[in-house]
């Protein structure tokens, strides 16, 4: 007589549990994960992520980039040094007459010169000439006025040596001289001259010897212009 067993899951041809019984199994997981999420506290969940941020943020460099110290802001009679130069502006002046300035007005164009006079210092180890006659000159060319495009022509202001070498701790006197228009500038104008800065390096392979490139505006003096009457 046959007869039939009820009850209990039945096995499978290799004896593995039902896939009902895998199923109930996954759902107690899942559902102990939820109750556990749930017990932690949202302010928590919050408070976490965000100290994940500020972590990965400060790895990367921070929430803002580094400050960037600003260009000094100079009077006349002031030093800066830059580009292995120690450069003094002591005035700016506004002639008919070219004394040692290396410019030519022309007097039926009503042409004048601008004259900055600058005391200079070379504190680098070998003598160095002040004119580069670049558009981004590191040495005393590279001193321009806000407002001016053209480079000044330097002399030496007790001889009118025009683009003189510097030798290293010899203070010299230069002019950087501006052929102007009758009405470009008047006695009391307000100007802003920028002076260079660069950095130093040794050439090694294709340039050798010292040179200064990463030229940038190292400090703005502000000077008054001051009217020089002929004799």
């Amino acid at each position: 007589m046959l007869f039939a067993v009820a009850g209990g899951p039945k096995a499978t041809g290799d004896g593995q549990a039902a896939p009902s019984a895998e199923a109930d199994a996954r759902a107690k997981v899942l559902g102990w994960a939820r109750r556990s999420i749930d017990l932690i506290p949202t302010r928590w969940l919050i408070t976490g992520a965000g100290a994940v941020l500020l972590g990965a943020t400060a790895l990367f460099g921070g929430l803002e980039a580094a400050a960037v110290e600003p260009t000094p802001q100079l009077s006349v009679g002031e030093t800066f040094a830059g580009s292995d130069f120690e450069m003094t502006v002591v005035g700016v002046e506004l002639s008919d007459e070219r004394g040692q300035a290396l410019v030519f007005p022309d007097e039926e164009a009503g042409e004048r010169v601008l004259i900055v006079t600058v005391d200079v210092v070379n504190t680098f180890s070998s003598p160095r000439s002040s004119t580069s006659r670049s558009e981004a000159s590191p040495v005393i060319d590279g001193i321009r006025i806000q407002g001016l495009d053209d480079l000044p022509e330097v002399s030496r202001a007790d001889d009118g040596t025009g683009s003189p070498v510097l030798q290293p701790d010899v203070p010299a006197r230069v002019l950087l001289a501006w052929l102007v228009g009758p009405g470009d500038f008047r006695d009391g104008d307000e100007i802003v001259l920028t002076l260079p800065d660069s950095t130093h390096r040794v050439g090694e392979s294709v340039v050798r010897g010292d040179y200064w490139d990463d030229v940038r505006v190292g400090a703005r003096v502000s000077a008054t212009v001051e009217e020089v009457s002929t004799p």
